[in-house]
């Protein structure tokens, strides 16, 4: 008899993405296999996000797609589960209510009972193919297996006044040390060249469980697993970056010279009135610091603008700001009132085209700023972990050690060869944009 075979779709950030991989996983070691095809499939997951109104509305119009597609189909239908943030945004029942036609609804911290409703409802056949990205029995990798994000901590205790994310996830939850290492090295066993590091907030792991900041330990520990290349760090707090992690980023030769450094904004009323428990003085002089501590560090940071009470005088000084403090990478976003967070109450709005205004103003100052960092690179010998490869004109696509995957640029480059994801090159710089760099492969 056929083996039982699930569909998978995900949502939202690479954290998001991890707990997918982490489904999957538990899901093949009961016998389930992972198919491509919703026709083919007896059961669907889908993992939601519900961080935005609009990561809601479109993780609810992936759910309606899959069930309208669900209607047509004909035969055994498919099981249809949703787990995630927005089971907790919502209830099973509201789900249920806007559509039928889910089976189970399961919240962020029922993952593990996904798979005992199964066991009651779908009796899986078999064992599964080995030809999957599986670490073990926790996690199947659903990309590229090069390239992985490694999750350390779950949940955050910070309570940002524009931010869902503790009443979605929860807590700050680190994760043990020692089980993180095991996974990095199961991971490494897969192919895995470069380790994403992830979680709420990055520099809090470890507070709730050692009682202290660990981030640090934990990045030396990792670099000592021979074969992992690159050690990236994202979703840092300004807050909580400590002079002793600097160090330590600087010092460790695996550890990627680049820190996601999402600052939201820099006008004191606004962090005060955010949460974010920094000021603009100690944000300059953490700049500074990161700057001399780490020589050539690339530095990423996200801003927010249309903020409930961020006037013209504040905007400015945002912009003001990230002219005297340039970052090479930079996004922006608008504000979203969130119902259940703390501003959402509050009276003051800006209005929606002056927002959008605001973040278009941000992105066009930045381009120029992006584009001067990166001219700085041409004519320069750099190493490229290879992401794809174009077999037509040997070219391929890859990223610097300062590129994180998905959200920066890339390096598009012609080789001397036939290149495969996940090798290394050394090549030279030859062209520049905004975001995007041109190589050449060269030989050794």
């Amino acid at each position: 008899m056929a083996l039982k075979k699930f569909y998978l779709l995900s949502f939202g950030c690479a954290k998001n993405l991890v707990d997918t991989e982490k489904i999957a996983g538990a899901l093949c070691h009961q016998g389930y296999v992972p198919t491509a095809k919703l026709a083919d499939a007896d059961l669907v997951i889908i993992n939601t996000c519900a961080f935005l109104k609009t990561a809601r509305r479109e993780s609810l119009q992936g759910i309606s797609r899959i069930t309208r597609q669900k209607k047509k189909m004909k035969g055994s239908l498919p099981k249809i589960i949703v787990v995630g943030c927005l089971a907790r945004y919502y209830n099973e029942d509201k789900i249920k209510f806007l559509l039928p036609e889910v089976d189970r609804v399961f919240s962020p911290g029922e993952y593990h009972s996904i798979v005992s409703y199964l066991h009651s409802a779908i009796q899986p056949l078999g064992k599964s193919p080995s030809r999957y990205h599986q670490a073990g029995d926790q996690r199947l990798i659903t990309s590229s297996p090069h390239s992985v994000y490694l999750k350390i901590a779950d949940g955050c205790d910070n309570r940002c006044s524009y931010c869902l994310i503790p009443s979605l996830r929860g807590p700050l939850r680190s994760r043990k040390m020692e089980d993180i290492l095991t996974e990095a090295r199961v991971l490494l066993g897969l192919g895995a060249r470069e380790i994403n590091l992830v979680a709420q907030d990055t520099t809090a792991y470890g507070l709730d469980l050692y009682g202290k900041k660990m981030l640090g330990t934990l990045l030396q520990q990792l670099g000592k697993i021979k074969g992992l290349a690159w050690i990236r760090i994202m979703y840092t707090h300004p807050a909580h970056i400590e002079e002793d992690l600097l160090k330590i980023i600087a010092a460790e030769p695996r550890v990627c010279k680049y820190i996601d450094l999402p600052l939201q904004h820099v006008s004191n009323p606004i962090l005060q009135h955010m949460g974010r428990g920094t000021t603009r003085e100690q944000i300059s002089a953490l700049y500074e610091k990161i700057r001399r501590t780490i020589p050539g560090v690339v530095l990423r940071t996200t801003v927010m603008v249309g903020y409930p009470v961020e006037g013209e005088k504040e905007f400015t000084e945002l912009l003001r700001f990230l002219r005297e403090y340039p970052f090479e990478r930079l996004g922006a976003f608008i504000y979203s009132r969130e119902r259940g967070t703390l501003a959402f109450t509050e009276r003051q709005h800006v209005p929606s085209d002056l927002a959008k205004a605001r973040y278009e103003q941000v992105m066009e100052q930045q381009a120029p700023i992006s584009r001067s960092f990166n001219r700085k690179l041409m004519g320069k010998r750099c190493t490229v972990l290879v992401d794809a490869t174009i077999r037509k004109g040997n070219k391929f696509i890859g990223r610097l050690p300062t590129q994180a995957p998905e959200v920066d640029g890339k390096v598009f480059a012609s080789g001397r060869g036939i290149y495969g994801a996940g090798e290394f090159i050394k090549v030279r710089i030859t062209g520049t944009g905004n975001h995007d760099l041109l190589a050449t492969g060269e030989e050794d």
